[in-house]
């Protein structure tokens, strides 16, 4: 699952702030890869005018709603300056 996260965080991190603030607040899908079934969701949220949050969040469902998540993020403000997110601030997703 870690893989997954890390290659839609790079494919984030190629954009520039602008593009990242066009994105919908949430985004989801799910998909299946090597017959497992993952959702994916990417959380934007704006800290303030001048910095973004971005997520991403994937679960993968076990059975009788019983799955395991993962997730993490960077913030990026509009100079283009990326920083990760600690492990508090993606509790929230995790």
């Amino acid at each position: 699952m870690n893989e997954l996260v890390e290659k839609y965080l790079s494919d984030l991190k190629r954009k520039n702030f602008m593009e990242l603030s066009q994105l919908e607040n949430y985004q989801g899908e799910k998909i299946v890869q090597n017959e497992k079934s993952y959702t994916i969701s990417i959380w934007k949220d704006m800290i303030n005018n001048n910095e973004l949050r971005i997520v991403v969040q994937i679960y993968r469902y076990w059975f009788l709603g019983i799955g395991k998540m993962e997730a993490d993020g960077f913030r990026i403000n509009r100079d283009g300056n990326i920083s990760d997110l600690t492990k508090k601030e993606l509790y929230d997703f995790i």
